[in-house]
């Protein structure tokens, strides 16, 4: 049986990630963590064009050469995205020793962590993972998932975190903010949601705020 993984979600704002290697697959690692606002640094000695234009935009660091163990230091994770099986191993047993979070494309094997296929609406994510076993059944799965959550579910997020610290004024204890929060979001409301709903329920928010601050 496939081991069993204990989902996380990382706050990467702010912290220094790693990706060795300059190609595709490593471009869309670099993109994936810069929407998460890490501080990315790219050691290659070959890019993409699209990682060479984020660099020339100062989105990201570039070592232009091969991989030292000293670019390990003061990284939260790496990920290695090179084609070289031999410094893949090598710097996935540094980081082990180190205590750093590795993930080696497409070998779970040297990895400590897996990325899993995700669906992005706004601050949502969904994220979906077979633990190895199949990684297009995940594949396929997010894509289901990507035709039937629109982006109305993350302006839904949106205005839902705009409303938070109301709740907690209006509403000091928790289970009153639970009877309330139960009130907006209804069981059926995954499925009744579009956007004439969206539309009667942003103002309904509004309305809220402004009464609360009355």
């Amino acid at each position: 049986m496939p081991e069993n993984f204990y989902h996380v979600s990382l706050k990467l704002g702010g912290q220094r990630c790693l990706v060795v290697g300059g190609g595709a697959v490593a471009e869309r690692k670099v993109k994936s963590l810069l929407e998460c606002g890490a501080k990315v640094t790219v050691v290659s000695p070959e890019l993409v064009q699209g990682l060479s234009e984020r660099v020339a935009k100062g989105e990201l660091l570039h070592k232009n050469r091969g991989f030292e163990p000293h670019d390990l230091d003061g990284m939260l994770l790496v990920i290695s995205a090179t084609d070289d099986k031999e410094l893949n191993t090598r710097i996935a047993q540094l980081c082990r020793k180190r205590g750093i979070l590795v993930n080696v494309v497409d070998n779970p094997e040297l990895s400590t962590f897996y990325v899993p296929a995700s669906v992005r609406r706004g601050p949502i994510c969904i994220s979906v993972s077979t633990g190895g076993a199949s990684p297009l059944l995940a594949r396929r799965i997010r894509e289901y998932l990507e035709s039937q959550i629109g982006p109305e579910f993350g302006e839904l997020a949106v205005i839902l975190g705009g409303l938070r610290e109301q709740m907690k004024k209006r509403f000091p204890e928790q289970e009153q903010r639970q009877r309330e929060w139960e009130k907006l979001l209804p069981e059926n409301v995954i499925e009744q949601l579009n956007e004439k709903k969206l539309k009667s329920f942003r103002k309904l928010v509004e309305e809220c705020i402004w009464w609360q601050s009355e």
